[in-house]
């Protein structure tokens, strides 16, 4: 028999498949800590996720960041980094609940309370590996990052589940956390999350000594457009960097207040080219943010520049550079060796 071809049974049953499906999403997302509040009338909206909804009915969700969407065990292997089996039995794990529509009502202004930083791990091996062989970051910028406070490998427990993940940390002028991302350790997972409490004006910072500061939406795309510098010889040093963990300028806003020997503004959002709007529309998102934030700070008398990315975003461009590096060091061997 070729074991390449045997079926294998399913390892759940049709009424374990059921349950799976029955599960509604929203309170699953909640029992394993995000936090939900108003979306429109079909959704609601998964707080610090940047474009995360889950529908009101239950069964699904969709990511205006990532353009991820599906079901239950698509969420679970998506935002929880489970194959199919773990993500089944996770779910398993929760009470299966009916189908019901979920009322969000206006939340009282709460008072913000101290940021607590996720535990770190045990080592950061999965972090480093994941930076600097994954996403192509130069190992001393990974390292630099560590040393400083600034990256870390998180380690967090939640109803018998463990998860590693990579932590992006920004401070306040006193060297107080007052922001942390979350990002899982895979190119294949879509889980990103703010930790509760975070404040995004302090985003995660690249502290440079020039007049001239960069703008990303994401840490790993400010850490990649570092190394890019570095391989080109580039001091990578010199300029300051602000990741903001959204389309937005909160972040920018506040290390501007506190470096006013910045002058010069480079905004270096995502080049979203097959990005919509909810309707179908086609729209650059982070290119039409660009143009705005563009003329808004020159508007307060700085120097602005937009510096777009040939690929989605800069750690793409980034692996592009390295895969041709690697080609173009293939073809001279193969070159020599034919002399």
């Amino acid at each position: 028999m070729d074991l390449r071809t045997q079926s294998r049974p399913m390892p759940f049953t049709e009424e374990q498949m059921k349950q799976v499906f029955d599960t509604n999403l929203i309170d699953f997302a909640v029992q394993h800590g995000f936090q939900i509040e108003k979306g429109d009338r079909h959704s609601v909206h998964v707080k610090n996720s940047g474009g995360l909804y889950l529908f009101n009915h239950g069964r699904g969700y969709y990511c205006y960041t990532t353009e991820r969407k599906g079901n239950i065990i698509d969420f679970v292997k998506d935002y929880f980094g489970q194959d199919f089996k773990g993500a089944v039995e996770m779910i398993l794990g929760c009470r299966a609940y009916e189908l019901t529509e979920h009322y969000i009502p206006p939340s009282a202004k709460k008072s913000k309370s101290d940021l607590i930083l996720p535990p770190k791990d045990k080592d950061f091996n999965r972090t480093i590996a994941y930076l600097i062989k994954t996403r192509g970051i130069a190992a001393e910028i990974v390292y630099a990052m560590i040393k400083e406070g600034k990256v870390y490998g998180a380690r967090t427990e939640k109803n018998g589940y463990s998860f590693h993940n990579c932590a992006f940390v920004g401070y306040d002028e006193n060297g107080k956390p007052r922001y942390c991302a979350l990002r899982a350790p895979s190119a294949d997972s879509g889980f990103r999350q703010d930790v509760e409490n975070s404040d995004k004006t302090y985003g995660f910072c690249m502290v440079g000594t020039s007049n001239r500061v960069y703008e990303f939406e994401a840490p790993i795309d400010a850490m990649s457009h570092a190394t890019l510098c570095k391989l080109h010889g580039i001091e990578w040093r010199q300029d300051h960097r602000v990741a903001e963990g959204c389309l937005s300028d909160k972040a920018l806003r506040r290390y501007l207040s506190s470096h006013p020997e910045i002058t010069e503004i480079v905004f270096c959002y995502d080049n979203d080219r097959d990005g919509t709007l909810p309707d179908g529309t086609p729209h650059n998102h982070g290119q039409v943010r660009a143009q705005k934030a563009c003329k808004e700070f020159a508007g307060l008398g700085y120097k602005t520049m937009i510096q777009t990315p040939v690929s989605k975003d800069f750690n793409l461009d980034l692996l592009a550079f390295r895969q041709a590096v690697v080609h173009m060091s293939e073809a001279d061997l193969k070159q020599e060796a034919e002399r």
